[in-house]
């Protein structure tokens, strides 16, 4: 498996929906785990030429994830071959068909992530389910909301009730060793040990958490939130 389940306590951070340099400044300073850059339709979507530009700014030991939803795959090789990606994060309706083709023609080194709603046990089944998550396909999955990438918050005690009842291979597990998946949806610096604490992931991704609205009325990524959402879960594992 990757190196993301190298090290069983170290919980993952990734910042989504980067748009400009100020932000790439923010981020190699405080040095999260990934990035990420919106390639669908979204108030945080970058162009090609904008991405190789923000990534040739970007710390070389910060990973870059490439945000898609319901793309062609024509679509997401186009990115691919002008873009510098390490992961490929698929936000919409895609199926293990449109996964293993999409695969075929990736490089072995750009990964696949997916992400799941919330809503839809019987495809998180799936995938907690097995201890590989399709490791030929998809290196790692995200549990979403009712509406991926929306940044809305939801409650995650059904979900844990769905899991836990299945059997227990599928109990998630809330000692040491992380889940096989990252949570996303509504994480904030107030609620993200609360959120880590009920599922305990391997991972956290957040974007409209970390944003305020500047004197021109846009959402940028605030230094000081992501600072104190980055410290926080950092100090868990000290």
């Amino acid at each position: 498996m990757s190196e993301i389940y190298g090290v069983i306590d170290m919980i993952k951070i990734k910042i989504c929906g980067i748009t400009n340099k100020k932000e790439i400044e923010y981020v190699n300073i405080l040095k999260p785990d990934y990035i990420g850059l919106v390639f669908t339709q979204s108030k945080r979507k970058v162009n090609n030429e904008m991405a190789v530009g923000l990534l040739n700014e970007l710390n070389s030991d910060i990973k870059s994830v490439g945000v898609f939803r319901d793309n062609s795959i024509k679509e997401i090789l186009k990115v691919i071959s002008e873009v510098r990606l390490d992961i490929i994060q698929l936000h919409g309706k895609e199926d293990l068909a449109f996964i293993r083709e999409l695969r075929k023609n990736l490089k072995q080194e750009v990964k696949i992530w997916k992400a799941l709603s919330i809503t839809n046990n019987d495809e998180i089944e799936k995938y907690v389910n097995k201890d590989k998550i399709n490791e030929d396909y998809i290196e790692s999955f995200l549990i979403d909301g009712a509406n991926p990438g929306s940044g809305e918050s939801y409650s995650l005690e059904d979900f844990k009730l769905s899991i836990n009842n299945k059997s227990n291979e599928m109990t998630l597990n809330l000692d040491s060793k992380r889940n096989k998946f990252f949570l996303a949806g509504g994480i904030n610096e107030k609620n993200v040990l609360e959120r880590i604490e009920e599922v305990n992931p391997m991972g956290i991704d957040v974007s409209s958490g970390v944003e305020i609205i500047d004197e021109d009325g846009q959402r940028i990524k605030s230094f000081e939130k992501m600072k104190i959402l980055i410290d926080k879960v950092r100090n868990i594992q000290e």
